[in-house]
This record gives structure tokens, C-alpha cells and sequence, in this order.
């Protein structure tokens, strides 16, 4: 009798010889990763890179629509990577608010890598970027496993997307500094349970640094959200902090 509890989690492959082969695919593509993701780090140089994770429709692009133009209006320059599947949407959204970014379409790969974030540096003027923006692809799974080269990940949480969601995707919070959970605007008619949310992702990563925002606009056109304000200050305090480091070791910080 099959047992109807039973959870199949997957398989390395149909034998011992082919299962062997993909590990030693997947481990070397991952060493290849390493190696471009470095050089990508040198290029970035003093500029802060945050690379955001988030399943899709978490509000990535929204929240980069109201974090950016804070920083732009203080006189800091930011530049946006934007990864899809299809279609430069979110790009052309970027593009209103008259901030740099490059698109990079993966033609259904799930996730960026290395290698394409070092095919954008040439098309994106990065040179006297105070922080670098990636949108990562929609998916809290693939992205986790390749370092492009980012100061910090920054994992997104949409309150509507239920309270477990940090205990059935670890990697993505594991791996990340920042969660932001967004959409906290919605809180008034859902029944997320926002304690249990960080508690949830805590158990996975205690050093987490959380913020909660909203990016819902305002009748002005503005967002009125502390949460916002809270996370641009963090993030002109890494900036400064990265750029203080660079300055001290001469400019050759990752060669």
C-alpha cells in the first residue's frame, strides 16, 4: 500500500553514475560562478550592491520605485540590474524615474547568474554608482545558490504570502541579511500573522535585519511609510561605509 504521507523529495539522479556526473556539473558551474562573481566585485568597487530575492509579485520593483528616488534626491546615484524571464518591464519602470539600468532577459532560466550580471556591466554606466540595484528573478529557490558578486542579499516578503513561507524556502533567508516584509498596507484585511513571520524567518537566521514597508503611493505621489525611511537610511549608512573601506585600501579592495 502506498503511503499517502509520504514526501518525495526528489531524486540526484536515476542511477549512483549519473547522479555522480550532474553533482560534478553542478559543483563545477558553481566554482566557475565563484570565480566571475569575483571579478564582478571588483568592477562594482566602491559602489554598494544589493541583490534581491523575492518569489514573484512580492513588490521588488515597487519597492525599488520608492527607495530609489529617496537616494537620488540626496544626492546619491544608483544604478538597477533587472533580471526576467521575459519582457523589460520593470526596466521601462526604472527608466521613469530617470535612474540607469540595464536588462537582462534569461530566456527561462530561473534565476541570474555570475556571468550574465558581468555581459550588463558593459552596457551600464556603474562608474561613479553609489549602490548597485539587482532585481533578481522571481523565485526564492535557484537564485540562492549563485553569488553574483553583491554586498548583501535582500530577501522580499509579501505579508500575502503566508506566514510559513521562511520555513518552506530557508536558503533564500539563510542566506540573506535584510528581509523586507512588504505590503504592509494590506495587513488591515489579511490574516498574516506578522510576529509569527519573524519569528519564522529568525529560526532560520537570528541575525536578520528586518524592516517593514509599504509602497503604496500617496494622493502627492509620494510614499508615506516609515518603513521606507527606515530601510534608505540603512542603506546610505552600508553605502558610506563601503565607500570608507574602498578609500582605505586604495581603491584595490577586491584585486
Amino acid at each position: 500500500m502506498l503511503n499517502s504521507n509520504r514526501v518525495n523529495r526528489g531524486s540526484a539522479g536515476g542511477s549512483a553514475g549519473r547522479g555522480g556526473r550532474s553533482l560534478t556539473v553542478q559543483r563545477n558551474a558553481l566554482e566557475s560562478n565563484e570565480v566571475i562573481a569575483k571579478k564582478n566585485k571588483a568592477i562594482f568597487g566602491r559602489a554598494f550592491v544589493m541583490n534581491f530575492l523575492s518569489s514573484p509579485g512580492s513588490g521588488k520593483t515597487s519597492l525599488l520605485e520608492s527607495i530609489a528616488p529617496v537616494l537620488k534626491s540626496e544626492g546619491l546615484r544608483a544604478a538597477v540590474i533587472e533580471g526576467d524571464v521575459e519582457t523589460d518591464l520593470d526596466k521601462q519602470r526604472i527608466d521613469n524615474l530617470g535612474i540607469p539600468a540595464y536588462q537582462i532577459i534569461t530566456n527561462g532560466t530561473c534565476h541570474l547568474d555570475a556571468k550574465m550580471v558581468n555581459g550588463s556591466l558593459g552596457n551600464l554606466d556603474i562608474k561613479d554608482a553609489d549602490v548597485i540595484f539587482i532585481e533578481n528573478v522571481g523565485n526564492l529557490v535557484c537564485p540562492t545558490s549563485f553569488n553574483l558578486g553583491e554586498d548583501m542579499k535582500v530577501v522580499v516578503l509579501s505579508i500575502t504570502e503566508g506566514d510559513d513561507k521562511p520555513l518552506k524556502y530557508p536558503a533564500a533567508f539563510y542566506k540573506s541579511k535584510v528581509m523586507v516584509i512588504n505590503k504592509m498596507d494590506l495587513l488591515p484585511v489579511l490574516d498574516s500573522d506578522i510576529a509569527k513571520i519573524k519569528e519564522n524567518a529568525l529560526s532560520i537566521n537570528k541575525d536578520l535585519i528586518i524592516f517593514e514597508t509599504s509602497c503604496k503611493k500617496k494622493p502627492d505621489g509620494g510614499v508615506g511609510n516609515k518603513g521606507i525611511e527606515d530601510l534608505v537610511s540603512f542603506i546610505k549608512e552600508k553605502v558610506k561605509l563601503k565607500a570608507e573601506e574602498f578609500r582605505k585600501i586604495g581603491g584595490n579592495m577586491y584585486f
